[in-house]
């Protein structure tokens, strides 16, 4: 009966995804792959602080699909990851727990949850929790000790999610302690070398493209500095996050139980990925923890829920703790339900793509293909219109986020380039300009001296006016 409700859960996740929610695109999973795909090179001409392997991902997938738009093939590419996320946390729930209810539970956990923190597609941190998700599967699958072929597997998926994003070497590093303990010596070295094998190609790939110094400053340096900004955890993100991980607790409570001990690498794995938290906390980073609290709650309520079928047997505790229940389960029911409230762009938009439609449509009528864009400032959305008009940035591409101007060398090298080769567009976001101050400032300055306005799009969603300025001939 249980695993009959995977199907319509699954079904409801496909057509939600694909027609009526929104989450938006990231210009590392959209623009960036997009500019690989057309010459640029990661940590050369396209500086970039995340791991790269989505923007692999993403340009593998374009390059592939070259006739597909964009937003559409990242859309199908993210329902793909959440559908295979739901199938992979049942498996391991259900196998884990003996029950196939569990398996169940633990999918409708994360169907209902995932909604509420993946609000962008394809996104690093919900690529880690994927490669994370299937080593722990290969390991739980043996009966009692893993072989030498399930460590290696495991140690490759394991140093497979640190491509995607950087903090997952804490999760190798635990998970690479826990089996010197649980298992033995022999194991945690098999583990750690297949661990190295992917990030070790990584480096050589680099090294040999003369990348390797680039990588370690934008992927490593610029981050450990403190470069960038952080933004503190509010009150919203904790409500959601204390709220969908409260039987986390008591599952870390079960695992300690002498026949339990073996659960214990969950919890600590879902330790592990709650650091992608930091330093920027938002509820997309909450994607990380989630596919490992969603097997771990649906343990519990499979548990759980048995024992409280009648009511009528109820003592006081048992009274009270249904209560409890009760207003958790209300919590969850409207923490997830506003997502599905349609925004501005009405439902199934792409955010960060759909809102630009105007200030494209008329840069594709004014613009020819060989001429340069860059957009002030670049942020995680507005380098969407690169692909969307067809026009690449002249030289360096790197965000206008204001952390990304603090290393030295950054505006006087983008001065340089443009001294020597302006872009032909620039468009200009005048609403956003405080998220790029002081570094973008120069850069306005040579627009507002060498540039003419062209036109003017007002309204953009979530982005205010748009001001288009062309080079004159």
């Amino acid at each position: 009966m249980a695993r009959r409700l995977l199907f319509p859960l699954v079904l409801f996740q496909v057509l939600s995804h694909l027609f009526w929610l929104s989450p938006a695109a990231h210009s590392g999973q959209l623009a960036i792959p997009w500019m690989m795909n057309r010459g640029k090179a990661l940590f050369a001409d396209i500086w970039e602080q995340h791991a790269p392997g989505s923007s692999l991902l993403g340009a593998g997938a374009q390059a592939l699909l070259s006739t597909v738009d964009p937003a559409l093939l990242l859309k199908v590419l993210n329902t793909a990851l959440v559908v295979a996320l739901t199938l992979l946390i049942y498996h391991l729930a259900s196998r884990l727990s003996g029950k196939s209810s569990a398996g169940a539970l633990a999918a409708l956990y994360w169907v209902w949850w995932e909604p509420v923190y993946g609000n962008i597609m394809l996104y690093f941190d919900t690529l880690l929790a994927l490669c994370i998700l299937i080593a722990l599967i290969v390991y739980y699958h043996a009966e009692e000790r893993p072989t030498d072929k399930q460590i290696a597997l495991m140690g490759g998926m394991m140093g497979a999610a640190t491509l995607f994003k950087q903090h997952a070497w804490l999760a190798v590093a635990l998970v690479g302690v826990w089996l010197v303990f649980a298992e033995d010596r022999r194991s945690a070295l098999v583990y750690a070398l297949a661990a190295l094998a992917l990030p070790a190609l990584q480096w050589l790939s680099l090294a040999a493209g003369g990348l390797l110094d680039s990588y370690i400053f934008w992927n490593w340096t610029f981050n450990l500095r403190g470069y960038m900004d952080g933004v503190p955890l509010d009150g919203d993100l904790f409500r959601k996050l204390l709220l969908g991980n409260l039987l986390v607790f008591p599952f870390a409570l079960l695992a300690l139980r002498q026949d339990k001990r073996r659960l214990l690498l969950l919890v600590l794995v879902w330790l592990a990925a709650l650091t992608v938290l930091y330093p920027r906390f938002g509820e997309i980073h909450g994607m990380g923890q989630l596919p490992f609290a969603a097997v771990m709650s649906g343990m519990v309520l499979a548990w759980t829920l048995p024992q409280i079928r009648d009511p009528r047997q109820w003592q006081s505790a048992q009274t009270i703790l249904a209560g409890m229940a009760l207003g958790i389960g209300v919590g969850w029911l409207w923490t997830g339900a506003v997502i599905y409230i349609p925004t501005a762009l009405g439902p199934g938009a792409v955010l960060g793509y759909d809102e630009f439609d105007e200030v494209v449509a008329q840069l594709l009528l004014e613009s020819e293909a060989e001429e340069t864009l860059f957009v002030l400032p670049e942020t995680d959305s507005t380098p969407q219109l690169h692909p969307r008009t067809g026009l690449l940035p002249p030289g360096t591409w790197i965000k206008g986020w204001r952390w990304y101007f603090r290393p030295d060398f950054v505006l006087p090298a983008l001065i340089d380039e443009w001294s020597r080769q302006l872009p032909t567009w620039v468009v200009v976001f005048p609403d956003m300009i405080p998220a790029g101050e002081p570094g973008i400032t120069q850069l306005l300055a040579i627009v507002q001296r060498d540039y003419q306005l062209r036109f003017t799009v007002d309204g953009i969603f979530d982005h205010g006016p748009a001001q288009v300025y062309r080079l004159p001939t």
